[in-house]
């Protein structure tokens, strides 16, 4: 039986997560690019006849009513800008908070991870979160172990994506552990990706030392952007990646040249 998407968009919600997380599950799903859903199936749930519109200025209207959460197998809210009204509408809300309380997933892209946090879906877990956006949710929400050093993150029965391109990546991680690693492939190779990248890639560092190579020095640099106001120390940074501070510097001067201090006030 074919694996169950819901997915709640916000207002302005970001087009290119939804589209490449679908069609990631499409491709996967079925043999070639023939589009059938024999592994999964996907609906965009919402109040019939209300188009929800993108960020871009695209609409689309819900393919199914608002109903039983239990009838899906993962609950997706879809973000988007966050400085429009970012939440969900009553029944939305009410569909979301139903599927968390009767057990089912929840996923999150790019911004969504706001509106789990909001609803305290988020407490005690731990969170993927752009770069972009850290600082902000670290201050909205205390309570989330949130991080923005890696693409997604799965933790338990929840999961979020930074967002962009990372959404393929995180559909294909559902793709891998619901039928295969080779069908995560084939969908890959189909959207003209490189691969599909795993847990442990880390998102894009900033234009500030655009010649870090190692994933050490990436993540490093990842964390100190997100704690530039409350500062962790350069040994508490190597414990995290799990190595010595002597390790972390010799990497930091020979790929930046310089010392994590140094990079750190920068």
């Amino acid at each position: 039986m074919a694996k169950k998407f819901a997915f709640l968009l916000v207002r302005d919600f970001t087009l290119s997560p939804l589209s490449l997380f679908i069609d990631t599950l499409r491709l996967a799903g079925d043999e070639g690019d023939r589009s059938r859903r024999v592994e999964f199936d996907w609906q965009i749930v919402g109040e019939r006849g209300l188009p929800v519109r993108a960020s871009c200025g695209v609409e689309l209207l819900p393919t199914k009513a608002i109903g039983n959460p239990e009838d899906f197998d993962n609950v997706v809210v879809v973000g988007g800008l966050l400085d429009t009204n970012r939440g969900l509408s009553s029944d939305k809300e009410a569909f979301l908070l139903r599927a968390a309380e009767k057990g089912v997933p929840l996923t999150a892209l790019c911004t969504g991870s706001f509106v789990l946090a909001r609803y305290g879906l988020l407490d005690g877990y731990s969170a993927a979160v752009s770069w972009f956006h850290i600082k902000d949710f670290r201050t909205e929400f205390p309570d989330v172990n949130a991080h923005a050093d890696s693409l997604f993150s799965v933790d338990r029965s929840r999961a979020t994506c930074a967002g962009g391109t990372g959404a393929a990546d995180l559909a294909g991680y559902f793709v891998s552990q619901f039928i295969g690693q080779k069908a995560a492939e084939k969908a890959a190779k189909i959207l003209v990706l490189d691969r599909i990248r795993n847990i442990w890639d880390v998102q894009p560092v900033g234009d500030l030392f655009p010649e870090a190579s190692s994933r050490a020095v990436k993540r490093a640099l990842l964390l100190m952007e997100s704690n530039l106001q409350e500062k962790v120390s350069v040994t508490e940074i190597a414990s995290r990646l799990n190595c010595s501070r002597r390790q972390l510097e010799r990497l930091f001067g020979t790929e930046l040249g310089i010392s994590p201090m140094a990079a750190y006030l920068a």
